[in-house]
């Protein structure tokens, strides 16, 4: 959506984004990443979670309007979506994700898409 976003790294368990009519982009390292908040109006949100892990059950509260998520994580993550869309997509793009479900490391997306789409990828 936007080509112009900040990039930034964080070591904090918990993420709380706002975008409106911009962009960022976040790499988190935890090593325990328990959930966070992620609000777009018309803008865009991407979180690599590539090299960070859970242990259990996080959750990630997405409010969107007019908005986008693209979230990269690791091959051994589950993800549950328990979202509410109007006129707006979640989709998991990631490839052989069956072969490496492991059920202790859980990812749960909840909230609300107007007009937005949440994309979950292998990688950014």
């Amino acid at each position: 959506m936007n080509n112009q976003a900040a990039f930034i790294f964080t070591n904090d368990d918990y993420i709380n984004t706002t975008t409106i009519f911009g962009g960022i982009k976040k790499t988190i390292i935890s090593k325990d990443f328990r959930g966070g908040r992620v609000s777009n109006i018309f803008g865009a949100t991407e979180l690599d979670f590539t090299n960070a892990d859970i242990a259990g059950v996080a959750v990630l509260d997405i409010s969107q309007c007019f908005g986008e998520v693209k979230i990269a994580v690791p091959g051994d993550w589950w993800i549950e979506s328990d979202t509410t869309q109007v006129f707006a997509t979640v989709e998991d793009k990631r490839l052989n994700v069956m072969n490496t479900y492991d059920s202790k490391k859980i990812l749960v997306l909840r909230g609300t898409s107007f007009f937005g789409v949440v994309e979950v990828l292998s990688s950014l």
